[in-house]
């Protein structure tokens, strides 16, 4: 199974694109596409394209995105909101089946505890895929752990209805 991780943003999305082979995990490719308009609707459409873009090239059979994270600030919260959701837009119109996890979930997932730092986050995410050095940018770190905790959650679901 191939899945494409996204961490979603409005200037910088990162993705991941993991093969899970057997519950043996592989980083098959990963990036962030940096959006450089400076109009706002332009920089939206620029992700749009790049995601389509990357699901051309890598072929992935699902896909999984964070949550939109609410936080105090209700301006915050709406233009990761945007960002995601031109995300979905482009996930959607590539025919993928998108699930959405919480960052702390993830966090919990790839590095044993929902209140983990990024870098703790991109150790483990190293580890887990056998990288010799730590993903980068950042963007691309979170976007491997959101497709690993889709496998995981794969897995486990896999499993209970197996049992």
């Amino acid at each position: 199974m191939r899945v494409l991780g996204i961490d979603p943003g409005t200037r910088v999305v990162g993705w991941a694109v993991i093969d899970d082979r057997k519950g043996k995990l592989s980083l098959a490719a990963t990036g962030a596409i940096k959006a450089r308009a400076a109009d706002y609707a332009q920089r939206l459409a620029e992700i749009h394209a790049a995601l389509l873009d990357v699901i051309a090239q890598h072929q992935p059979a699902q896909a999984a995105i964070e949550e939109a994270f609410s936080g105090k600030n209700p301006r915050t919260a709406l233009v990761i909101g945007e960002g995601r959701g031109v995300a979905l837009a482009a996930l959607g119109q590539a025919g993928l089946t998108v699930a959405a996890y919480a960052a702390r979930s993830i966090k919990r997932c790839v590095a044993g505890a929902g209140s983990a730092d990024k870098d703790a986050v991109a150790r483990m995410v190293a580890l887990q895929l056998g990288l010799a050095k730590l993903p980068e940018p950042r963007d691309a770190s979170d976007a491997c752990a959101v497709a690993i905790t889709h496998c995981v959650a794969r897995r486990a679901k896999a499993a209970t209805l197996g049992a």
